[in-house]
Parts: C-alpha cells; structure tokens; sequence
C-alpha cells in the first residue's frame, strides 16, 4: 500500500514568520552584566580607596621620619633602626596583592566593557540586516501581487476576447480525423504547388 502525499498549497507564502530573539531573554543577558559589572566597579571603587587612605598613612609616615632625621640624634638612631619584619612586611604584601587584584580588576572591565561594546555593535548590525530584509521582502511581496494583479488582468482580456468554441461542428462542415488530414497534408501541399484544384 502506498503511503499518501500531501502537497503543498497552489500559491506561495510570502508572509514570513518573523523569528528575532526574543528580547526578555537579552534584557536579562544585559541586566545580569550590567550588575556584574557595576559590582565590579564598586569592589574597584573600595580597593583604590584604601590604597589611598594607605598611601596617606605611608606619607605621614614618611613626613615624620624626615623630621626626625633633621631633629635630634635620638630621634635619627631611632628613625635608623629597623623597624619590625612583621609590620614592614605585611603592609608591603598588601599593598602588592591590592595593587595586582587593583590591576586585575581594572584589566577585567575593560575587557567586560569591550566585550559589551562589541555585541552592541553585532545587535545593531542584525538589527540594520533584519530590516533590510524585511524592507526587500516587502518589496518582493508588493511586486508578486502586482504581477498576480496584472495575470489575472491579461487572464480576463483573453476570456472576453475568445470566443465560446462549441464543441458540434456547423452545418456543412465536415469533419476529419488528425490521422487523415495528417496522411492529406502532402497531397494538399503538392496541388497547392502545382496548381490542381482539391477535389
């Protein structure tokens, strides 16, 4: 038994779904970076204040110890001597681990502001594209039905213009088959050539 075949419709579809992405979906993309990032300038924001505030401390610092070399000479053996490995170094850890994280930080939202500036750019590039599309597209459809239009013009000249060919012969008119006046047509042409009358 075989299967039945189902074929499509006589006239063409020129309605085209539209299928964009669907923009609850890219909201949500955006806002979800949006926050990344504005969390990430806020951590920014934090670590260069307090390097700031660290690099204020360090210049008190540095202030007192140059007015105790220019004072007394108590003051200059206690500002020679060494100060604590403990103290010196943890500070000095800190600031390089804030300065590379600052770094890092910042290495990031450039890279997040790149990456965002550019799929804006390709949004907008498919957003121009779709238009254009449609705009051809619509074209296409307004062009097709002209043509249809002017089709069915030609098609209604042509069935006004015909006659209703019945399909009985008139009277006195006889009949031949395709057959016959094939195997005449030689016949025919060589009288009408030589000049003898059809009999």
């Amino acid at each position: 038994m075989n299967p039945t075949i189902t074929f499509p419709p006589n006239g063409p579809a020129l309605k085209l779904a539209r299928t964009s992405p669907s923009t609850e979906k890219w909201a949500a993309t955006l806002a979800e970076e949006r926050r990344r990032l504005q969390e990430d300038q806020d951590a920014l924001r934090e670590r260069e204040q307090n390097l700031r505030d660290y690099e204020a401390r360090l210049r008190a610092l540095q202030a007192e110890i140059e007015a105790g070399r220019s004072g007394a000479p108590e003051s200059r053996a206690a500002a020679a001597a060494p100060a604590p490995a403990a103290e010196t170094r943890a500070p000095r850890r800190e600031v390089f681990a804030d300065e590379s994280a600052l770094a890092a930080g910042w290495e990031k939202l450039h890279r997040a502001r790149e990456l965002l500036e550019a799929e804006q750019n390709n949004l907008r590039d498919d957003r121009i594209a779709i238009r254009e599309q449609e705009t051809a597209v619509r074209r296409r459809e307004a062009a097709v039905s002209e043509r249809e239009a002017r089709l069915a013009a030609r098609e209604a000249l042509v069935t006004a213009a015909t006659p209703a060919v019945s399909a009985e012969p008139m009277a006195g008119e006889h009949t031949l088959s395709a057959v016959t006046r094939l195997t005449r047509a030689p016949f025919n042409m060589a009288r009408s050539v030589f000049g003898a009358k059809k009999t």
